[in-house]
């Protein structure tokens, strides 16, 4: 009876699976895994910097609001300097225009003798051109090209400051929503490589990667012309 009883040598022991026809089919899944691990770490990479750049340019577009509001308050404070000296000056050129009217001479002169520039500079070319004979000459020294007071020139150039800043502004604002949407795209990358090879099926994984990794070309390829910080 012992010797009936005994276990067959190892060559004769009878296996289901065959080594021949499940090792290709291993190979292709390790392929497939290494490829999702490429993919996987490229769109990492690509959703990292995505988030780094849209953070760069909302601080850019963050600053841009700051000195377009700056320039917006410049523009209020050299307007209101601007009507200011515009009343003053209407003021004394009323009064002398009226001593002028009544030949009150002494009232005329001095008047006249404190008036600020430009207005000074500006009723003297004013009265050269004749105004009591002239149809042609400007109706009063305010639409003379010599008065030209400073705040006002000050309030063009700091109203051309808002608007270039604002411009920035939405520009900055603009890139940093594209990139904002490369993240959402790359993290679609991240699903698709992620999901890859959890279905055990050969074509399906295969379809699943390879769409994430179209998708991930694309994003490359349009992120590389978005411009940086």
């Amino acid at each position: 009876m012992e010797d009936e009883i005994h276990t067959k040598p190892p060559d004769e022991v009878h296996t289901d699976e065959s080594p021949s026809d499940e090792q290709p089919v291993d190979r292709l899944y390790r392929r497939v895994e290494a490829l999702s691990a490429a993919i996987l770490a490229l769109a990492t990479i690509a959703t990292a910097w995505s988030g780094y750049q849209s953070s760069r340019w909302s601080g850019e577009q963050a600053r841009h609001r700051g000195q377009a509001f700056t320039a917006i308050i410049r523009i209020a404070k050299f307007t209101k300097l601007v009507e200011e000296k515009m009343s003053l000056h209407t003021n004394l050129f009323v009064q002398w225009a009226a001593a002028v009217s009544t030949n009150n001479t002494a009232l005329a002169d001095f008047l006249f003798d404190r008036f600020p520039e430009p207005l000074k500079s500006a009723t003297v070319a004013w009265r050269a051109t004749q105004p009591l004979t002239n149809p042609a000459a400007p109706k009063t020294p305010f639409d003379m090209p010599n008065y030209a007071l400073a705040e006002s020139v000050e309030v063009e150039r700091w109203e051309a400051t808002a608007t270039a800043e604002s411009e920035a502004a939405d520009r900055a604002d603009e890139i940093s929503d594209r990139y904002l949407l490369f993240t959402i795209l790359f993290a679609s990358v991240l699903f698709f490589g992620g999901i890859s090879g959890k279905f055990r099926w050969l074509a399906v994984d295969v379809a699943v990667l390879v769409f994430g990794a179209l998708i991930l070309l694309a994003g490359v390829v349009i992120l590389i012309t978005a411009p940086t910080q």
